[in-house]
C-alpha cells in the first residue's frame, strides 16, 4: 500500500467519523426543534421514523454505525480509485450534513428571536 493511499484511507476514516457526528447532531437538533411544536420534519421519508424513538435510534445511530464499520473494514482491501471515490462520497455527505446543521442553527436563532 503506498503512502498516498494510506493518507487517503486515513482521511476517509476521519470524514466518516465526522459524518457520523454530524448525523448525530442533526438527529438531536431535529428532535429538539420538533419538541417546540413550531417546526415539523421536512423529510417525508423520516417523518414517521423520527416519531418513533426506537426506529429513530436504529435509523440514525445503528444503521450508520454498521455502514461506517463495514466501509472502514473494506478500505484496506480497496484500490486507490475506490478509496478516492469513498473519500469523495464521504466529503459530499459531510458537506450536506454541515448545511443541515447550519440550517438547525438558523432555526434555533429564529426560535430565540420569536420567543424573546
Amino acid at each position: 500500500m503506498n503512502i498516498l493511499k494510506n493518507d487517503t484511507v486515513l482521511c476517509t476514516k476521519k470524514r466518516l467519523f465526522l459524518l457520523f457526528m454530524l448525523n448525530m447532531s442533526d438527529w438531536i437538533c431535529t428532535l429538539s426543534l420538533l419538541r417546540t411544536g413550531i417546526f415539523v420534519e421536512a423529510n417525508p421519508l423520516m417523518k414517521d421514523i423520527i416519531a418513533s424513538p426506537f426506529l429513530g435510534f436504529c435509523v440514525k445511530v445503528l444503521v450508520p454505525l454498521f455502514l461506517i464499520f463495514f466501509a472502514v473494514s473494506k478500505l484496506g482491501d480497496a484500490d486507490r480509485k475506490q478509496v478516492l471515490l469513498s473519500n469523495n462520497i464521504a466529503l459530499l455527505g459531510v458537506s450536506i450534513y454541515v448545511l443541515l446543521n447550519l440550517y438547525h442553527i438558523v432555526c434555533f436563532l429564529l426560535l430565540y428571536i420569536i420567543r424573546y
